[in-house]
């Protein structure tokens, strides 16, 4: 008896000196984490905000929630009200932080917050960032600068109708199919994406009940990730892939079933595995890629395989031949085979574009961009600077030139008229780097008695000169030994010569009469 008396003092000692080591340890804990901020800032609203300093040496802050306190985040503080306008940038102890970001669970439970107006400077907006903040309403914008969101950042944000996303490059977004960044955003019907993005990242609108296809996807659009918007079951009618996407990631549209008619763009390379899985309210899908996209395992399991295929004319038979495309069954050549190909300069007064006209599909087309004196060539609307250029007539039909005020001189002559040939002088001639009217500075004569045009130069200052034809097709390019371009076996018509020196590029546009 006494023997069982002792072991339960024994268990007692130990139970005791158990529990006052949990106890201190709990309490210091709490006591070392009763905030979780670095420094706060006082708002006019009658509450702070607060912040986490992410980085001294790059002078960055995230901002965060005041307290661990039960995982009550703002437990025994004052929750932001009505619009939350984060600032760009903060100063603490006299030094300047930039806010990059906003740290996960930093607002979780704030349901008095009616708005966001998120800074410019943001690159990652957490996980549970905005967890239950039913009172937000209306539109969400996701700046272009975001790089992450965190799964369920704006998780049972029950009011939010629209999500404005003009983030270029957004790695990711959410982390898995339940999981989303939005998931229980029962009220989110629409989604405007700025022009710029590049990426719709995996997740980013999977299971989007509510989400109806009232949007376009944006113009610059490269990769849409897996699961993006499978299960998304009001997405309806015809859903048309931007020209630049070249990737449809793992069960992007999954599951799309209202989806009526599929458009896939001339650059697409890849359409992963169940991309399309079950879309079974598809008619018609129209292919506008010249050689077949690679498919993934199933892409269209689900599919009815019968329905219309539109292709190329030129691409029935590299669809027949390909394996994985062979199986649907009702293939069509799209009519016409031709495109309008569409050329000009940004300002009618600035030059010319050579090269528009009507194209056989899949052929390629070298567009000249000639100045008017006093105009440089700087890019195409896409940022290519090459110039003459080769492009292939796809669905990219109209291409507009770029042209600016000159510093170095690029000369044009119009309709000029003459019968044998072009001549490049070879004598001393004096380049100036002001761009003048040629005319003012007698620099290309047409000499009436030789019948030509004559352009004085320097030998040692010629590096090419090119002729092309009206269609900006090159016909020759080279440096005559003679100096002399003999235009007798081309038909009459439009033509430019293209003289490039070691400072300035002269453009001349002239009409040769054919004897």
């Amino acid at each position: 008896m006494k023997k069982n008396c002792g072991h339960r003092s024994k268990v007692s000692w130990l139970h005791r000196l158990v529990c006052v080591c949990i106890f201190f340890i709990f309490h210091f804990s709490f006591l070392n984490s009763a905030w979780a901020f670095d420094f706060e800032i006082p708002q006019t609203g009658g509450y702070s905000l607060y912040y986490n300093i992410l980085d001294e040496a790059d002078n960055t802050v995230e901002v965060t929630y005041p307290s661990d306190e039960l995982n009550q985040y703002w437990q025994g503080y004052s929750m932001p009200t009505g619009v939350l306008s984060l600032p760009a940038e903060v100063i603490y102890n006299g030094k300047n932080y930039t806010v990059t970001a906003v740290g996960e669970r930093a607002f979780s439970g704030c349901n008095e917050i009616t708005g966001l107006d998120l800074p410019a400077t943001i690159t990652d907006i957490g996980a549970y960032a905005f967890y239950q903040c039913s009172g937000i309403r209306g539109m969400v914008t996701i700046g272009e600068e975001v790089m992450s969101i965190g799964r369920s950042a704006f998780y049972g944000c029950s009011n939010i109708t629209e999500v404005r996303f003009n983030a270029t490059a957004c790695e990711t977004m959410g982390g898995s199919r339940s999981s989303t960044a939005f998931t229980n955003c029962r009220s989110l019907k629409k989604i405007s994406f700025g022009q710029n993005v590049k990426i719709i990242p995996d997740y980013a609108f999977v299971g989007m009940d509510a989400l109806s296809y009232e949007w376009q996807m944006p113009r610059d659009l490269e990769i849409i990730g897996e699961y993006a918007f499978a299960y998304c079951n009001n997405i309806s009618g015809k859903l048309t892939l931007p020209n630049g996407v070249q990737r449809v990631g793992a069960y992007a549209f999954a599951q799309c079933h209202k989806m009526r008619q599929l458009e896939l763009p001339m650059r697409l390379r890849r359409i992963d595995s169940r991309a399309f899985y079950q879309c079974i309210g598809l008619t018609e899908i129209t292919a506008r890629p010249l050689n077949p996209p690679e498919l993934g395992e199933s892409a269209f399991e689900g599919v009815n395989l019968s329905i219309p295929l539109n292709v190329s004319c030129i691409s029935v038979e590299r669809y027949h031949k390909s394996k994985p495309w062979s199986v649907f069954t009702n293939r069509h050549a799209m009519q016409p085979c031709t495109l309008d190909l569409d050329a000009y300069p940004s300002d009618p007064h600035s030059g010319t574009v050579m090269g528009a006209g009507t194209y056989r599909i899949g052929s390629t087309v070298t567009l000249v961009a000639v100045c008017n004196a006093g105009y440089g060539f700087r890019c195409w609307q896409d940022g290519n600077t090459d110039n003459p250029r080769v492009v292939l007539v796809d669905d990219t039909t109209t291409y507009i030139a770029q042209m600016v005020r000159a510093e170095i001189e690029i000369q044009y002559v119009h309709d000029t008229t003459y019968m044998d040939g072009i001549e490049v002088v070879y004598k001393t001639f004096e380049i100036n780097d002001v761009a003048e009217p040629i005319d003012s500075q007698n620099k290309v004569v047409y000499n009436a008695k030789r019948r030509r045009l004559e352009i004085p130069f320097d030998r040692r200052e010629i590096d090419e000169v090119s002729l092309y034809n009206d269609a900006g097709k090159c016909l020759m390019t080279g440096r005559p030994r003679s100096g002399h371009i003999n235009m007798r076996r081309f038909k009459t018509g439009y033509y430019a010569v293209r003289v490039i020196t070691f400072d300035k590029d002269i453009i001349l546009r002239f009409f040769h009469k054919k004897k």
